[in-house]
């Protein structure tokens, strides 16, 4: 989880984020939804990520599923 620091007006350092890696605040954005840490590497692109939530109502979606068509 990306965790904000403080406000900046730096276009590459927006909310100073705190690296879930390494516990410092050296994320950076390399592209719209993509963080890299400078610190330790640590990369991240959120742009392909489910919502939270989201995949446990798809697998009890599915679980449903094929439980009726086993019935």
């Amino acid at each position: 989880m990306l965790v904000p620091y403080s406000d900046s007006s730096h276009p590459h350092h927006p909310h100073h984020l705190e690296c879930p890696h390494c516990g410092r605040h050296t994320i950076v954005t390399k592209a719209e939804s993509y963080y890299v840490c400078l610190n330790c590497g640590w990369e991240r692109d959120l742009s392909n990520e489910f919502p939270r939530g989201l995949e446990a109502i798809a697998s009890f979606l599915v679980t449903l599923a094929l439980l009726l068509l086993l019935l």
